[in-house]
């Protein structure tokens, strides 16, 4: 597996850890708002690794692939979901 690979199963492993989470911190507004914005990050991060994965499997050529960067990146900064926060914050 190569660390493209990990990178990706770690996002998808952080994805159901937060989904398990958030049905045990239902009673907790502040919690559960946090690990709903955590997981919407989590999902925004997906997908670019998929992008990029489509990319790496030759499956897309790397014109392609900068527009698909290019199309993502804007529709997500059009909705406020980039710049995503960096990790610590």
């Amino acid at each position: 597996m190569d660390a493209h690979d990990r990178l990706i199963a770690r996002v998808a492993a952080e994805q159901d850890d937060v989904l398990c989470t958030i049905a045990l911190v239902s009673e907790e507004p502040d919690l559960a708002d946090h690990l709903w914005d955590q997981l919407v990050d989590l999902l925004v991060e997906s997908l670019f690794l998929e992008l990029r994965r489509t990319f790496l499997d030759g499956a897309m050529d790397r014109e392609d692939y900068v527009a698909g960067l290019t199309s993502l990146a804007d529709r997500c900064r059009s909705v406020g979901l980039l710049p995503l926060p960096t990790r610590g914050s």
